[in-house]
């Protein structure tokens, strides 16, 4: 067999064997999601920004041996190029690191001496610095307070959220909102405000007798709040605030222990993650903000939730060519070499 017929022939075979192999042909794209965390499974889920399907149930999921295992994960957000996962778990104390893929890359703070997290929930990105928050005092943490961390997983500074006896002392979620931060407090069951600095600017809200979680934005520039783990179990729910504060609608009357996640989606509907994960016909789902308050105005999505914070990110999937454009590019490639072949005899 001629040389250059040798050559295409080569050729060819690791061409088709490279097609048929799917896997050396999968390429990255990346994808507008939604991620929310899901405690009974100890999970990250990824759902449609529109309508709240889910796209990925288990985007991120760690087990017990590997080199993370995901045990109380409270809030998943995108930084840069990556995702954070706050674990609240006091065998982690920390955040912990993946790339869009979902692979593992690190953990910001952990259960080592000056590590300077205990007891994290909600989290943000805002003016460029990762702002936590951070509940308890293990591993130097400075207690309930917002910890300002780098790009780069640097714990840069903090401010305590603790003002007075009656204020600050169980901060849930911080937010930008306005020029000033907002954060969600379970000791004064409302929503307090700090400026940029970290100095105290007073409340948003009066006591909503629960507790206060994640706290969102809406198209119409109002704010969404779930609340959840307190009494009366009337006041679980979903709130909509003025930016003064005052409520314009609530749809409460949540079992289990109320809302914990809250986001308005592209359909115009809220998606709601609840607490408790004891009920199949409750959990992730979404209610219509022209319906009633109360269970009759929720369409489940999943039951059986523990749900965390809902956040917006754009992750990294895998993406296959269809296998008609395979077999068409190995035919192609085998008809060049008959081509080549009839040269060759000629």
């Amino acid at each position: 067999m001629p040389r250059r017929l040798r050559t295409l022939a080569a050729a060819l075979v690791g061409a088709v064997a490279m097609l048929l192999d799917t896997s050396a042909l999968a390429a990255q794209a990346l994808q507008d999601v939604l991620l929310v965390t899901d405690t009974r499974l100890n999970r990250v889920v990824a759902l449609s920004r529109v309508d709240g399907s889910i796209v990925n149930a288990s985007f991120i999921r760690g087990a017990a041996g590997g080199p993370f295992n995901l045990l109380t994960p409270r809030a998943a957000i995108a930084v840069g190029d990556q995702i954070w996962v706050s674990d609240q778990s006091p065998s982690v104390n920390g955040i912990w690191r993946f790339d869009r893929a979902g692979n593992f890359l690190g953990l910001v703070g952990g259960n080592v001496a000056g590590g300077g997290l205990s007891n994290v929930r909600g989290m943000r990105v805002i003016d460029g610095v990762v702002h936590v928050v951070n509940a308890g005092t293990a591993n130097g943490a400075p207690g309930p307070s917002i910890v300002r961390i780098g790009l780069d997983g640097t714990i840069l500074s903090s401010f305590s959220t603790v003002v007075g006896s009656d204020v600050g002392a169980s901060p849930w979620d911080v937010m930008a909102f306005g020029g000033r931060l907002l954060v969600s407090d379970g000791t004064s069951r409302a929503v307090q405000v700090f400026n940029l600095d970290g100095s105290y600017f007073g409340a948003l809200t009066g006591a909503l007798n629960n507790i206060p979680q994640q706290l969102a934005t809406l198209a119409n520039g109002n704010l969404l709040l779930a609340a959840q783990g307190s009494t009366p179990t009337g006041s679980f729910g979903t709130y909509e605030l003025r930016a003064d504060g005052s409520v314009v609608r609530q749809w409460t009357g949540s079992p289990a222990l109320g809302s914990r996640g809250v986001y308005e989606l592209g359909n115009g509907r809220i998606l709601i993650s609840e607490a408790g994960g004891a009920s199949t016909s409750r959990g992730l789902g979404t209610i219509d903000p022209a319906g009633p308050a109360g269970a009759a105005n929720f369409t489940l999505i999943e039951g059986l939730w523990n749900g965390g914070w809902i956040s917006e990110a754009r992750i990294a999937t895998a993406v296959i060519p269809e296998p008609s454009s395979v077999v068409l590019l190995a035919t192609g490639l085998v008809g060049i070499a008959g081509l080549a072949r009839r040269r060759t005899r000629g």
